[in-house]
């Protein structure tokens, strides 16, 4: 189990960093080297509190687990990402900063494409940051 947080941890930290083909040969497969996107919640743009952690935990299809940052203005950027079909969900810090995070699942998900380098993702009419 820690081997596999471990692996999280890193992946989560080369994906966010702008990795290059050497430092990700563990994971097979066609990849796109960059791409940035933002959240939206029923087509408006979703904003969180300015140093709020917000992290969306992506899985993609065969297996892999990634972490992404998201800043205040629901916006990231990814250096490098494994194309295909993703799930996702959201952490954001407890309520009144106690607690376990909140959690909330991103209906339908996401791919990446190849040659595609903006995403708008999504989250859903439900949605409360």
């Amino acid at each position: 189990m820690i081997r596999y947080a471990f692996a999280a941890v890193v992946a989560a930290a080369l994906a966010t960093a702008g990795c290059t083909e050497t430092k990700t040969t563990q994971y097979e497969g066609p990849k796109v080297e960059a791409f940035t996107g933002r959240l939206v919640s029923d087509g408006k743009a979703v904003s969180f509190p300015e140093g709020e952690q917000v992290t969306m935990q992506i899985f993609h299809e065969k297996g892999s687990k990634f972490g992404i940052p998201i800043k205040s203005d629901g916006s990231f950027k990814i250096g490098w990402m494994l194309t295909g079909r993703y799930s996702a969900m959201l952490e954001m810090p407890a309520t009144g900063a106690k607690g376990a995070p909140r959690k909330y699942n991103v209906p339908g998900g996401f791919t990446v494409e190849d040659g595609k380098t903006d995403y708008v993702i999504e989250l859903g009419k439900g949605f409360k940051s």
